[in-house]
C-alpha cells in the first residue's frame, strides 16, 4: 500500500470527517439503497465516527507498516455478524473513493484514488476472508 498518498489523502479530509463521513453514508445509502438495511439500527453519528477511525489507524499502520491482518479480521468478524456479505464490499469502496473525489476535487490526484483502490481491495479481502464459514 502506498503509505504516503494514503496519508496524504486522509489528511485533507480530516478537517471535515464528520462532513466527509456522513457524505459518504448518504451516497452509499443513495447509489445503493440495499446497504440501508444493514444499519437500520445503527447509530449513524457513532458508525461516521467508526468509520473515520477505522481509516485513520489504517493509514497510520501502513505508514508504520504494521501488520494490519488481526486488525481486518475482527473488523470482518463484526462485519460478518451484522450481515455484510461479500458484494457489499465493491459497492462500499466505490463510495469511498466517489467521496474523496468529492471532498478533495483536483487534488484527489488519479495516483491517490489507486492508492485508495488498491488499500481497499486488500483491507476487504481481509474482512471477507474473515467472515467465511
Amino acid at each position: 500500500m502506498n503509505a504516503p498518498l494514503l496519508k496524504e489523502s486522509f489528511e485533507l479530509v480530516a478537517p471535515q470527517k464528520e462532513a466527509f463521513a456522513r457524505q459518504f453514508y448518504e451516497r452509499l445509502f443513495a447509489t445503493y439503497p440495499q446497504t440501508r438495511p444493514l444499519f437500520a439500527s445503527t447509530d449513524m453519528r457513532r458508525q461516521e465516527s467508526a468509520l473515520m477511525a477505522t481509516l485513520a489507524a489504517v493509514v497510520a499502520g501502513v505508514e508504520r507498516g504494521e501488520n494490519l491482518v488481526p486488525v481486518l479480521r475482527k473488523l470482518g468478524e463484526r462485519h460478518y455478524r451484522y450481515g455484510v456479505q461479500p458484494e457489499h464490499y465493491p459497492l462500499v469502496g466505490q463510495a469511498l473513493l466517489a467521496t474523496f473525489g468529492d471532498f478533495l476535487g483536483p487534488r484527489f490526484t488519479p495516483a491517490m484514488q489507486d492508492a485508495w483502490a488498491q488499500a481497499f481491495e486488500v483491507i476487504s479481502s481481509q474482512m471477507i476472508a474473515a467472515g467465511e464459514p
